[in-house]
């Protein structure tokens, strides 16, 4: 039974006593300036907790006869806890001194509590710390228990098991329960203590960080009250306005402004509320000594301490800026005003020596048509020529400075577009002829003949491109193409994209940024190889955006360029006709023209395979590998793709792959596989990848029509059949059947590329192919590596098959199949069969062809 009430009421009394001394110990520690060290700190609290401990020994709560209560054991554990290691060993020696200094038969026992309890302590403290636990009432409560349990096992050193039995049955009951509440009610109080402290640490550090970048910003900062009144300024008003803060403070924000600038300063400022973003104002703002400073002012809604609107404002002084976009504006007028005068000059001295020139070259060619001896003819022609490139480089610098001074006007008429398609390739075909260059024309069916728009500069446009692919052309071919795009939803005008496509040097990375530049042909190397001023480009772009469009172009070095422009021009209303160009085929009944994506890298697969999408009236972009092929369709819009298996730097299925990865509606366009390969592994690594169907090199003209025309969708019974997951019994045309494996030439395959490519572009074609070949058969022959001879044979198999050379085709793609497999002995034995094969069809293609064909080798 516990003791008498008076006498615990009055033993609890003086025990919360100590408690409140032992709160404000802690308080006075902890608030100590910042001279006391850590060690003085815990060496304090210690004492003053040690005291307190002996108090409590001092004035114990009785619970019985003989029997009591008192603090030391909480009072050392909360000393490890709040106070340190430090602090709580001293705690424990002055209560294990005066224990001591008792005596008697429980003298090591009560020693020995104070001993347990710090090291409980210590312990719990080390818990908590490490394991960034964050002290909570439950963890008092159990760290109450664990000092509750020490005590108890401090009564194991009583001098006799009896004592030791007989104590712990009276004390078991208050230890487990007074000593837990006692710890909980003493340690909520030293909690609440220690987290008002930490909040006021954190205030005051808040505060400092705040004011030392409010005093040292260079930015003036205001807080300005709802009805404009200054609350507080930063000490930096000192340096931009003049003013000390005191004379700033309790003033309305807008007597500080120039009053010109007040209203929308304040239509700014009014407009502001919780949660608004922030806004800048550019203003004049008072300074001291009477005269205006050019400001920025950054407002941001916040809220006071006291929860009322405020306005937060940086203003910063931005006059040297001012003044600096003041002179930067006057000198891009001056430089306007002087290229305005410069090209009016430049124009008006072409078109002056224009006149003289015109004679020079008309008197050459008076002389021409008399009798001249050899070397007069020849000195002048020569004067001839050399006034025909003088006027054509007159001619880019007047229309170059035409567009400059804003002088060139568009004459927007009715005209012939397919005529005009035909005409441009016609004064192009002599010079291509004379390189051995194949320039062939593509018109898509859906191409309107008669368009409204500026036939000159529209023709001037494409001579331009036209010249600069036959120029920088060595061998190979140059398709020039139009064709019809979607319409523009706001204009509903389909624009027209011409294309200009050679097989020539291509142009390196590193010079594509200088095209379209003033006077530039992407390294200088080319001036002096080729001549000319650079200008036709900058003119072409300026030209094509002049008439609403664009101009671009992707080339690949080593491969070829394609340099393309878009303009919108809507049909003519005179002279229009039903859209189909004299002596060109239309699209066969119930077939839709499509915009083509061709990924293809070899230039003579390339000319065959879009000259036969072409005449079938369909659209066709030209991607030299898969790389090209990737970034065209993440560009563009196209209804099919025709993708190669093996091409440079990406593969087709690599670019299948990619292409299927995309989002929206690109990932879902059709691709049909253009492959030399037509095993069943591997055409089922076509289908994996995410292709649609194949067809099989060597191209046949029938077979790629048919697929491309099933992909389309042409004929609504088979889309109905393909959309029900099934396979049409039609929707594979007959193949033809081939010639014999052993016949060297199929003269059907070349009668039909002639019909593809015209009579006189087949023999340039056929000597630009036999070309090729040789050049792959070199390199088989010593390669770097059987990957690189397979990949040559690849090539061989189509370049062959689009000639007809049967033999030569199979030869090759038995070899690549070899290369691939690794079988040396066999490829060795191959190589040498294709290079007989070859010679072969080289013979045979000179006696089927009118006057023989001799490789450029």
């Amino acid at each position: 039974m516990l003791g008498g009430f008076p006498s615990l009421a009055y033993d609890l009394a003086q025990n919360l006593a100590a408690s409140a001394f032992v709160v404000l110990a802690y308080t006075f520690v902890v608030r100590r300036p910042e001279g006391w060290g850590n060690l003085k700190r815990q060496g304090v609290f210690g004492l003053f907790m040690g005291l307190t401990a002996v108090f409590s020994m001092m004035h114990p709560i009785h619970i019985g006869p003989g029997i009591f209560i008192d603090a030391r054991t909480p009072l050392v554990g909360l000393t490890a806890l709040f106070g340190g290691p430090l602090a709580a060993v001293v705690t424990a020696a002055l209560a294990a001194a005066y224990r001591f200094s008792l005596g008697g038969a429980g003298m090591a026992a009560g020693m020995a509590n104070p001993a347990l309890s710090l090291a409980a302590g210590v312990g719990f403290s080390w818990w908590v710390t490490r394991g960034g636990r964050v002290l909570r009432l439950r963890y008092l409560f159990g760290f109450g228990l664990l000092l509750g349990g020490c005590s108890l096992s401090s009564l194991l050193l009583l001098p006799s098991w009896a004592l030791t039995v007989e104590v712990f049955d009276r004390t078991v009951l208050p230890f487990l329960t007074m000593l837990p509440l006692g710890t909980l009610f003493l340690g909520a109080l030293l909690l609440r203590e220690q987290r008002h402290r930490d909040a006021e640490l954190r205030m005051a550090e808040s505060e400092a960080r705040y004011r030392l970048l409010a005093d040292n910003v260079t930015d003036m900062i205001l807080v300005i009250r709802a009805g404009g009144e200054i609350a507080y300024v930063s000490p930096s008003v000192r340096e931009i306005l003049g003013h000390e803060p005191a004379e700033i403070v309790g003033r309305h924000a807008a007597a500080l402004l120039h009053p010109d600038d007040q209203r929308p300063a304040a239509e700014a400022f009014s407009g502001l509320e919780s949660g608004s973003p922030t806004v800048s104002v550019i203003h004049r703002i008072r300074h001291r000594d009477g005269r205006f400073l050019w400001a920025e002012s950054s407002m941001r809604p916040a809220r006071d301490a006291s929860g009322a609107f405020t306005v937060v404002a940086a203003v910063r002084d931005v006059t040297e800026r001012k003044l600096y976009e003041e002179q930067l504006h006057e000198a891009r007028a001056a430089a306007e005003a002087g290229n305005r005068v410069k090209s009016e000059f430049l124009a008006s001295m072409s078109h002056e020596i224009r006149t003289p020139l015109n004679g020079v070259i008309g008197f050459a060619d008076l002389l021409l048509g008399t009798e001249l001896t050899a070397e007069q003819r020849q000195y002048v022609a020569l004067q001839r020529e050399a006034g025909r490139g003088l006027l054509a480089i007159i001619g880019d610098i007047l229309d170059y400075s035409k567009i400059e001074a804003g002088k060139l006007e568009l004459e927007e008429r009715g005209f012939d577009l397919h005529r005009l398609m035909r005409d441009a390739r016609d004064l192009m075909s002599n010079a291509a002829s004379q390189k051995g260059l194949a320039l062939e024309l593509a018109l898509g069916a859906s191409v309107p003949r008669f368009v409204r728009g500026d036939e000159s500069r529209i023709r001037q446009i494409l001579l331009n491109l036209l010249g600069n692919a036959v120029k920088f052309t060595e061998r190979g071919s140059v398709l020039l193409s139009v064709g019809v795009l979607s319409a523009d939803e706001a204009t509903g005008v389909a624009p027209l994209r011409f294309s200009v496509s050679d097989t020539g040097t291509g142009i390196a990375p590193s010079e594509q940024s200088n095209l379209f530049q003033r006077f530039s042909q992407g390294d200088s190397s080319t001036t002096r190889r080729y001549g000319g001023t650079g200008l036709g480009l900058i003119i072409s772009k300026q030209l094509s955006e002049l008439m609403g469009g664009r101009i671009g172009f992707h080339s690949s070095p080593g491969i070829g360029s394609t340099f393309w422009f878009e303009l919108p021009l809507p049909a003519a209303v005179e002279g229009k006709t039903d859209g189909k160009a004299e002596g060109r085929p239309a699209a066969a009944p119930g077939r839709r023209t499509a915009r083509i994506l061709l990924a293809e890298d070899v230039p003579m697969n390339q000319i065959v395979t879009s000259s036969i999408l072409c005449k079938a009236g369909h659209m066709v972009e030209v991607a030299e590998d898969g790389e090209a092929a990737v970034e065209a369709v993440r560009t563009g819009q196209f209804d099919l793709i025709l993708m190669d298996m093996q091409m440079p730097r990406m593969d087709g299925v690599q670019a299948t792959t990619a292409i299927r990865g995309m989002e929206g509606g690109r990932r879902a366009v059709p691709i049909v596989a253009l492959t030399a390969n037509a095993l069943p592994d591997q055409l089922q690594r076509c289908l994996d990848a995410g292709m649609n169907d194949h067809v099989t090199k060597p191209i046949e003209r029938d077979t790629l029509l048919a697929t491309v025309d099933r992909w389309l969708g042409m004929a609504p019974q088979v889309q109905a059949t393909l959309l029900a997951g099934a396979q049409p019994a039609d929707a594979h045309p007959p193949v033809p059947t081939r010639p014999d494996k052993d016949v060297v030439l199929d003269p059907a395959t070349l009668a039909a590329l002639a019909d593809t490519l015209g009579e006189e572009a087949l023999p340039r074609f056929v000597a630009g192919t036999l070309s090729e070949l040789h050049q792959r058969i070199g390199r088989v022959l010593d390669p770097a590596s059987p990957k690189d001879a397979g990949f040559d044979a690849h090539a061989m198999v189509s370049l062959a098959g689009n000639l007809g050379l049967v033999e030569l085709s199979r030869l090759a793609r038995k070899l690549q199949h070899a290369c691939e497999q690794g079988r040396t002995d066999a490829a060795a034995a191959l190589k040498e069969e294709v290079q007989a094969a070859l010679a072969r069809a080289s013979h045979a293609l000179g006696e089927a062809l009118p006057g023989g064909v001799i490789p450029a080798v």
